[in-house]
């Protein structure tokens, strides 16, 4: 997994938020706030692909008195935030897709009357 580009993490009134930019501003369209706990994370994903255990174990390094399966917890949570919002990149593609495709195309795809089913033109 890792961060989608073009996001930044900005510390507004004692708060972090997730700003979008250049072409993410259009994507993101929610205020996304996370934690002290979360911008910390954040620092590091911003800069690396990374795997749940892997942030897991960066939690369990920084801060002490949390057991694994609360951190676990938290950063599914986390991450869940993320990727409800298009932030996490994690190889899921959702949403609806448009593209284009000429008619030559479509007639390489499916000869023979195309999507119509009709034999060369006729009824």
């Amino acid at each position: 997994m890792k961060l989608k580009d073009g996001l930044i993490l900005r510390e507004v009134a004692g708060q972090y938020v997730i700003v979008p930019t250049g072409k993410r501003v259009q994507e993101i369209t929610n205020i996304v706030y996370i934690s002290s706990s979360a911008a910390y994370l954040w620092d590091y994903m911003k800069d690396h692909e990374f795997e749940k255990e892997d942030l897991v174990k960066r939690i369990m390094e920084h801060f002490s008195g949390v057991t694994e399966e609360q951190a676990a917890a938290d950063i599914d949570r986390f991450l869940k935030t993320l990727s409800d919002n298009s932030i996490l990149d994690d190889g899921v593609i959702r949403g609806d897709s448009l593209i284009r495709v000429s008619k030559t195309m479509l007639d390489k795809l499916w000869p023979k009357g195309g999507l119509s089913g009709k034999k060369d033109g006729g009824e």
